[in-house]
């Protein structure tokens, strides 16, 4: 959960976490995650129930990224943003990443679920099909590693 003195809004927000995963800091990323924070992927439901739990799993998964040869050069490249209250929005972010281990680099979008509650902004859930699909297209093995 992620307070603020200043908020960001939901632009402000995209780029925020993009630099965090250019940082490849999983605590920094999961700084990003309303809780409790919902993932829906390739018709799997995965939930973070809490900041500890989503510290835990982001900082794996930038590990794994790393053990598996894609390496961490992941870039936001672009987002779009559609306000669907004063308070959320759905923000299609679009990634693109650079492996390290020869395999040519590709792109996706994720769609993530911004939410202001008062004092707090940040993504309630996501629905990374293109990420997670496009990845086990190359690296099939990656959840096993």
């Amino acid at each position: 959960m992620t307070t603020m003195t200043a908020l960001k809004g939901p632009e402000g927000f995209c780029r925020s976490y993009g630099q965090a995963m250019l940082d490849k800091d999983g605590r920094a990323i999961a700084g990003h995650y309303l809780f409790p924070y919902i993932s829906f992927t390739l018709g799997h439901v995965h939930r973070f129930e809490d900041r500890a739990t989503a510290d835990a799993a982001c900082s794996d998964q930038v590990a794994r990224f790393d053990r598996a040869g894609v390496g961490t050069d992941i870039r936001l490249t672009d987002f779009r943003v559609e306000q669907v209250s004063p308070d959320a929005a759905l923000c299609h972010v679009t990634w693109e990443v650079f492996p390290v281990n020869g395999t040519p680099g590709w792109s996706w979008t994720n769609v993530y679920g911004y939410r202001r509650r008062g004092d707090e902004e940040g993504f309630e859930f996501n629905i990374s099909d293109q990420e997670i699909g496009k990845l086990l297209e190359r690296f099939p093995n990656f959840y096993s590693l």
